[in-house]
């Protein structure tokens, strides 16, 4: 079906909010950094690439991105293979855990990782209780390499990411091709070496650059763990500059060129030879059920992998619950003093209230655009729908930071020119006066793929048949698409909508640079002040009860979107 005038029109508004608040603020970045009153100029981005800093900032970044990938890959894959080539009892439980590393966020994660690796943690017990280690020369672990704090805490967080790809990349493999391997005397390995690896290679390779541009351009995590010579880190310590300052640009256009580089480079590399014509199944692969000895280790390989990403879980949960945890390696007692501390404050309630209203706003926000751009982009054809496609899905592949940064400079003096012409009373494009704007529209741009995904399912599932009869009796597309097509598909985008409102209330890029007024501060902004000291209610026992809240508040927010799309949701988190 073409789209008529209408759709058109329609396709037109969504190209224009794309281009308002997603390329705009990019390129003005890019011209602050790039452009001066003589004409176009390099001179700031090289004179932040001389400087030792943040040229130790961006190797330390690049190196941090490929570890996090490697040790990723290293828990992700064998248990992606485990998971689709093989059966054994236990398989669902275990294939549902994969996923619960995805319920804290990493940056909450890293109090719990001090108190496992600190001086006084719980490793140090441990070892000395063993009388591997003399109590008194306690090792600081974190401090030996303060880089691998957060490559353990990004690992641990990232790896489903690539279980999802690979094992979905495996489901498409012809089993046909792997028993002709198999056939001529080829063991398991050189099998899934020679055979089934290069065939998922795409699969991998989508996950992985997900992965490496995610730990590449995280904020909250080394920022926790004072990790500070990384160039994220960089960009938001300069966030207190002047919004002109062309050298602040110049970082963030450093980490996007970065970025992009990376990712054509790896596309090429990877993407040279296509084995995608081969790899499509003609036949479901049947998985070997394992025997006792085999099952024991899937056993063990899932078990141990989850046991060791649920470390920072479990010890953020018992850090908020501790009155006293120094050199042992459980708490001495617990308390709910923390939670109360956390839960009644005024500005712990404040953040809390605020993070609900931008990320409501958030979700009206894309549901509002996501049921149109999947409604065209499945039920349309005309020229350009995959670039428009590919732009919606974007936000996935651009780092937060960029995008925060953009907003934080590029708006501000139309909102100045707004207030001088009597519009508004306050510039609400002004972080420093109200960010609320910005926070829901920042928030919105980045969750929007979740939403477009979760309808497009929709859309794909439900037949045209009923549209059809209602266009034939005379219903507009409009009347058609709101008492037709959005009642079938709304489970889909109550499953949206719960991500979007979730990883809303949990962002930190966003909050960390547009929220600079304790008035309008989100949770984890408040979460990062508390643990920082820099509130009365001071302590990192008291930041990992309301980073318990949010692992609560998450989790159920998950289980919920499953509960409504089933086996789809695992793929909004695949590339």
């Amino acid at each position: 079906m073409r789209p008529d005038a209408r759709t058109w029109l329609l396709i037109l508004v969504v190209v224009a909010f794309l281009g308002l608040l997603l390329f705009y603020p990019i390129a003005y970045v890019f011209k602050s950094a790039l452009w001066e009153s003589t004409g176009p100029t390099l001179h700031y981005v090289t004179n932040v690439l001389v400087q030792g800093n943040y040229r130790d900032g961006l190797v330390n970044a690049l190196l941090l991105a490929a570890v996090t990938t490697v040790f990723s890959s290293l828990l992700g894959v064998p248990l992606a293979y485990l998971g689709a080539k093989t059966d054994f009892p236990g398989k669902r439980a275990f294939a549902a855990a994969i996923l619960v590393p995805m319920i804290l966020p990493p940056f909450v994660g890293a109090i719990g990782i001090r108190q496992v690796l600190g001086p006084q943690g719980v490793l140090n017990a441990a070892l000395a209780g063993l009388g591997l280690i003399d109590p008194a020369k306690a090792v600081d672990w974190l401090m030996l390499s303060p880089l691998a704090g957060v490559v353990i805490l990004q690992a641990l967080h990232l790896y489903p990411i690539l279980y999802l790809n690979v094992v979905a990349g495996m489901a498409n493999v012809d089993p046909s091709l792997e028993d002709a391997a198999r056939s001529v005397g080829a063991g398991p390995w050189r099998v899934f070496r020679r055979v089934t690896f290069p065939l998922i290679l795409p699969a991998y390779f989508a996950g992985a650059i997900l992965v490496f541009i995610w730990a590449l351009t995280d904020l909250g995590t080394p920022l926790m763990l004072n990790y500070r010579k990384l160039i994220a880190v960089q960009i938001f310590q300069r966030v207190g500059e002047p919004t002109s300052s062309p050298d602040a640009n110049a970082l963030v256009v450093v980490m996007l060129v970065m970025v992009v580089l990376l990712y054509l480079g790896a596309r090429a590399l990877f993407g040279r030879e296509v084995f995608g014509q081969m790899a499509v199944a003609t036949r479901a692969a049947t998985p070997s059920r394992l025997g006792r000895g085999g099952t024991l280790v899937a056993w063990l390989l899932f078990g141990g992998v989850t046991l060791l990403a649920l470390v920072p879980h479990v010890s953020v949960i018992l850090y908020s619950l501790k009155t006293e945890w120094q050199a042992t390696v459980l708490p001495a007692a617990l308390t709910l003093e923390h939670h109360r501390a956390a839960l009644t404050d005024p500005r712990t309630l404040g953040s809390i209230y605020n993070s609900v209203l931008y990320s409501l706003g958030a979700v009206a926000v894309t549901l509002l655009l996501a049921v149109w751009i999947a409604y065209v982009l499945v039920r349309k054809k005309f020229a350009g729908r995959g670039l428009l496609d590919a732009a919606v899905m974007l936000p996935l592949a651009l780092p937060g930071i960029v995008l925060a940064f953009g907003y934080l400079n590029s708006f501000a003096n139309w909102g100045d020119r707004l207030v001088e012409a009597g519009l508004w009373r306050q510039n609400y494009l002004y972080p420093q006066a109200n960010p609320v704007l910005l926070l829901v529209v920042a928030y919105a741009v980045r969750r929007l793929p979740f939403m477009v995904r979760a309808a497009v399912a929709g859309f794909q599932q439900t037949s045209r048949t009923l549209e059809e009869a209602a266009l034939s009796v005379g219903a507009g597309p409009l009347r058609t698409l709101r008492k037709i097509t959005v009642p079938l598909i709304a489970a889909n985008l109550a499953a949206g909508a719960i991500l979007v409102f979730s990883l809303s209330m949990l962002e930190v890029s966003d909050s960390l640079i547009l929220a600079q007024s304790d008035e309008f501060n989100p949770i984890t902004r408040t979460i990062y002040r508390i643990y920082s000291g820099e509130y009365s209610i001071t302590g990192e026992a008291v930041a990992s009860a309301l980073g318990v809240w949010a692992m609560v508040f998450l989790a159920v927010t998950l289980i919920g979107a499953s509960a409504l799309m089933g086996k789809r949701l695992g793929a909004l988190f695949r590339a």
